[in-house]
C-alpha cells in the first residue's frame, strides 16, 4: 500500500486514537497528550503533543506541525486557543516505537530521503502524514470541537507536511503552510541531497513524495506563506507550486521573511485565513487575474473584502533568489482592478501585494519584465512563473 493509500484509509476510517492524558504545568488551558496511533493499518507508534483548548463552544480546531529543529510550540498552541481554536501541536520530531514492526523516523535528512531506499513507509513524512490523519481523527471526536471545521498550519518542513495531508485528507477544511514548495530535486536545500541518492532512490522519493505531484489533489481552500529570500523553498519553486491546487489559493510573499518558527509565528495571515474559511471572520484580499501590459502591472480583485492598499514589490537582480535586492512603489486601486507602472529599468521578478483589514495577499510572482514592452526577455506575453518555464 502506497503512503498516501494508508493517510486515505486513516481518513476514511475517522477512528480517534487512545489518548493518554497528563498537564505537566504548561501554561493556560493546556494539556499534554499522546497519541497512541490505531493498528491495523500499520505498526502503533506513540506522538505526543501539547493540546490548547478556548472558551465557549462548538470551537474549531488546528493541527500544528512544526518544521525541522522544532518541537511541539505551547505558544502556537495557545496563540491558536486565543482565537477560538482548539489546537493540537504535535511533536514530530521523533515518534516512538510501540513495537517493533517499524522504526520510528526522525525529521532529519537521512529519514526524509535515504531511508525512502527501505519504502516508502520508513521515511518521516510517511509516518508523520499518519500521525496527523490521526490528529485530526481525534480533534474530530473532541467534545466541544465542530468536526466539519478541522484545519491544519505548518512551518518549513510542516508546511510541507500540512499541504501533503490536505491533498490525502477529504476533512480538511482548509490547510496553510508557510516556507513550502515542490521541485525539490530541482531547486531546494536539498537538491544535493536528492542528486547523491541513486538515481532509483531519488526518483522513487520525488514520485512518492514531491509537493508539486500532490498538490494538485488539494481541494481545501490553501493558504501559501514564504519569504522573497527563502533559502530552503525557494521563491520560483514555491511560486510554481501553489499555482498547481484544485482548490482556491490564497499567496501571501513576505519581503525579507526569516525562515523559522518564530517569524512564521508572528504572521498574523493563517489566523485570519482560517477565520474567513470558517465564517468567523473577514477574507484576506482576493487577487484574480494578473497582466502585463507596456505601462503596467495590473491584477483583478474579487469582492470579499474591501481593500485598504496595495504595492508593487520587484527587483532587478538576477540569480540566487537569496540575494536579491527587493524595491517596492505604490499602486493605484481603480475599482475592482490594481495597477502599478513598470520600474523604469523594468524588473527580473515582481509582485503585487494587496492589503485588507484581515491582513495581505500576493499575485503569483511575475518575470522578466522589460518596461518598454511590458513583454517578457524572450517576447513572450508576461505570467506567472508556473506560465512560463518549464517546472
Amino acid at each position: 500500500m502506497r503512503w498516501i493509500d494508508d493517510v486515505r484509509a486513516r481518513a476514511g476510517r475517522d477512528r480517534p486514537p487512545a489518548v493518554a492524558a497528563g498537564s505537566p504545568g504548561f501554561p493556560g488551558d493546556m494539556t499534554r497528550v499522546v497519541l497512541r496511533c490505531p493498528d491495523g493499518l500499520g505498526p502503533e507508534r506513540d506522538v505526543a503533543g501539547v493540546l490548547a483548548r478556548p472558551d465557549g463552544p462548538a470551537a474549531p480546531a488546528v493541527v500544528l506541525l512544526h518544521g525541522g529543529g522544532g518541537r511541539a510550540e505551547p505558544r502556537w498552541a495557545l496563540d491558536w486557543a486565543a482565537r477560538g481554536h482548539v489546537a493540537l501541536a504535535l511533536d514530530l520530531g521523533a515518534p516512538r516505537a510501540a513495537d517493533g514492526g517499524r522504526r520510528p523516523a526522525r525529521l532529519d535528512h537521512d529519514d526524509i530521503f535515504a531511508a525512502v531506499a527501505d519504502g516508502a513507509g520508513h521515511t518521516w513524512l510517511a509516518q508523520a502524514a499518519e500521525a496527523a490523519a490521526d490528529a485530526v481523527s481525534l480533534l474530530r471526536a473532541l467534545p466541544g470541537v465542530d468536526p466539519r471545521a478541522v484545519g491544519v498550519c505548518g512551518v518549513s518542513w510542516g508546511g510541507y507536511l500540512a499541504f501533503l495531508l490536505a491533498a490525502a485528507d477529504p476533512r480538511l477544511r482548509y490547510a496553510a503552510g508557510v516556507y513550502a514548495a515542490g521541485h525539490l530535486a530541482r531547486d531546494s536545500a536539498w537538491s544535493a541531497l536528492l542528486r547523491d541518492l541513486p538515481a532509483a532512490a531519488s526518483q522513487h522519493w520525488t514520485d512518492a513524495f514531491d509537493l508539486a505531484r500532490h498538490a494538485p489533489r488539494i481541494a481545501a481552500p490553501s493558504l501559501w506563506l514564504t519569504g522573497t529570500a527563502d533559502p530552503c523553498f525557494p521563491l520560483e519553486a514555491f511560486d510554481a507550486t501553489s499555482a498547481l491546487p484544485a482548490g482556491p489559493v490564497t499567496r501571501r510573499i513576505v519581503p525579507g521573511l526569516e525562515h523559522g518558527h518564530e517569524p512564521a509565528r508572528r504572521l498574523t495571515e493563517p489566523f485570519a485565513f482560517a477565520a474567513s474559511v470558517l465564517g468567523r471572520g473577514p477574507a484576506l484580499p482576493a487577487v484574480g487575474a494578473t497582466s502585463v501590459t507596456a505601462g503596467g502591472v495590473r491584477a483583478e480583485l474579487g469582492a470579499a473584502a474591501p481593500v485598504l492598499g496595495a504595492e508593487l514589490h520587484h527587483t532587478g537582480d538576477t540569480g540566487a533568489w537569496t540575494s536579491r535586492r527587493w524595491q517596492r512603489s505604490a499602486a493605484m486601486i481603480d475599482g475592482t482592478t490594481v495597477r502599478a507602472d513598470v520600474p523604469a529599468g523594468g524588473f527580473s521578478a515582481a509582485f503585487l501585494a494587496v492589503q485588507g483589514p484581515a491582513g495581505t495577499s500576493t499575485t503569483g510572482l511575475l518575470t522578466g519584465c522589460d518596461a518598454g514592452t511590458g513583454r517578457g526577455t524572450k517576447g513572450e506575453p508576461l505570467c506567472s512563473v508556473a506560465g512560463n518555464r518549464t517546472w
